[in-house]
């Protein structure tokens, strides 16, 4: 293997490891999820950060040129106030919709044709207008009416006989003003006019001919309390059109429904289906072959033919397809920090490296976790806390057990436990385990990030790797990992008394 060859395949990774109309990488299918995303009904993609989630709605814009695929990144959507945000979203849609009757219709096809894209048209702008003017204002205020009333009075003089016979009539006009306060809530309004826009999307539907997607992408950075409402408007707008809804985000990040006196948002296999493109560590073997393939993919693209069996030792790649914990883009991230390492000199990669590029990687990884958690980062933060403390400083274990049943008694530790898993600083190794030696109940294994180890060689440490087996083929390493008592970790958490719980999601 030439250096020079290594140096094209670490540029190309870099320059395609964060989605844009640029990405030249394509996504690997091996699950068929584009042709599940194909079909014409609402569909919920759950993925962790640099799961691939853009990757995929890129790949089916590209490869089904016969729907039109309408995107909105609603990162760039994060810090506007609610329902300003559902405005914005509500603007760029129309945008887009207006640009394709546009672009798809001259002057030249049907008069009928462009009479219908005329109309249509002038209804975009006539409402693109008013939603201008409506981020203007406050998200709820209130308006005051004032109104005159004018009122008359008549009075009638009369002289004596003698000094006139005339009478005299007076009038006098006299004004009152009242005023009248009315709330304005601009979600209402939007509600309200739900009816006419979804008769202009349908007219617009009819004149392009196609099936529609609007993808709403990185849905997670909308504020989990406003999620539900966002997600009911938008699935309200879509309902009985020819568009769909295809939202990506993070599972345990989302609140997509509310039941309360009334039901709002989209419910999972009623309103809308599922789509999960996470590698988990419960299939470990898996994991590593997709990884593999995801680097010959690049060899080809990139036109080399490297074999990476010379670059990472066997131990090293299930090592550093561990520290991704199944998600591509932290296994690019890693693989880029341990190229450069063999530019600089290293023969090849080993355990150790791995694990010395993830601990190197945790700031930029609790960054992302920062961002993701928004207003819920300080009491996931002190979950983790608990974790470390508990299983790799006491412990010095890199591994835990939680029993299945009772962590249904702890609602707060099981959402943050999904999140943490989601957030990329835990991971599942095996969802339905026993412990060893049995008790009788059921566990979930999970392993504590690479990154959050001490140090690349810690001592009295005890690392166990998925689907390890002890020398009689059992699984004995995982289930003997420590178990987490949930009756201490909840003292742990009581005893801050945190002023904020954790919202639940299913």
């Amino acid at each position: 293997m030439r250096n020079t060859d290594l140096i094209k395949v670490l540029k190309f990774i870099e320059e395609n490891i964060r989605i844009t109309d640029q990405t030249s990488i394509e996504y690997l299918d091996p699950k068929g999820h584009i042709e599940r995303l194909d079909s014409k009904q609402n569909q919920i993609i759950f993925g962790r950060r640099g799961s691939g989630k853009s990757l995929l709605l890129k790949s089916l814009k590209e490869t089904k040129p016969e729907i039109l695929c309408l995107t909105i990144n609603l990162e760039d959507f994060k810090d506007i106030s609610f329902p300003n945000s559902i405005t914005q979203v509500l603007r760029s849609l129309i945008k887009q919709l207006k640009k394709e009757v546009e672009g798809e219709f001259s002057f030249f096809k049907s008069n009928k044709k462009w009479r219908a894209r005329r109309k249509i048209t002038k209804q975009f702008d006539k409402i693109l207008k008013k939603l201008e003017q409506r981020l203007k204002q406050p998200d709820s205020f209130d308006e005051s009416i004032r109104e005159k009333k004018g009122a008359k009075v008549s009075a009638e003089a009369k002289g004596s006989y003698t000094t006139t016979s005339t009478a005299v009539r007076a009038e006098q006009s006299k004004e009152i003003e009242t005023s009248k306060s009315f709330k304005i809530d601009k979600l209402n309004i939007l509600k309200n006019e739900l009816p006419d826009l979804k008769e202009l999307i349908n007219e617009t539907c009819s004149l392009l001919d196609k099936s529609i997607f609007l993808v709403l992408d990185d849905f997670y950075f909308i504020r989990k309390s406003d999620q539900p409402y966002f997600a009911d408007f938008f699935h309200r707008l879509c309902k009985n059109t020819g568009v769909y809804l295809k939202v990506a985000t993070i599972k345990h990040r989302t609140s997509l429904y509310i039941q309360g006196e009334t039901y709002v948002g989209m419910e999972i296999g009623h309103d809308a289906q599922a789509l999960n493109l996470d590698y988990s560590l419960e299939n470990f073997n898996s994991l590593v072959r997709f990884m593999r393939d995801l680097l010959k993919h690049v060899n080809e693209k990139v036109g080399v033919n490297i074999n990476y069996n010379n670059i990472l030792t066997e131990n090293a790649f299930k090592f550093l397809c561990l520290a991704s914990g199944g998600v591509p883009r932290d296994f690019f991230t890693l693989f880029i920090s341990l190229g450069n390492k063999m530019i600089d000199g290293n023969k090849s990669i080993s355990k150790p490296n791995v694990i010395d590029c993830s601990i190197e990687n945790l700031p930029n990884k609790l960054e992302a976790f920062k961002t993701d958690t928004a207003d819920e980062k300080e009491v996931l933060e002190h979950y983790l806390q608990y974790i470390r403390e508990e299983i790799i400083s006491n412990k010095k274990h890199n591994a835990f057990l939680i029993p299945n049943a009772e962590i249904l008694k702890y609602s707060q530790i099981n959402q943050a436990i999904k999140e943490l898993v989601d957030l990329r600083l835990i991971h599942l190794v095996n969802s339905n385990t026993s412990s060893a030696p049995s008790d009788g109940l059921r566990y979930s294994a999970y392993m504590v990030d690479i990154g959050l180890f001490p140090n690349a060689n810690p001592r009295d440490f005890k690392q166990v790797q998925p689907g390890e087996k002890d020398d009689r083929g059992r699984d004995d390493k995982i289930r003997s990992a420590p178990k987490v008592h949930l009756n201490k970790y909840q003292e742990f958490i009581n005893e801050l008394n945190l002023n904020k719980t954790l919202t639940l999601t299913d």
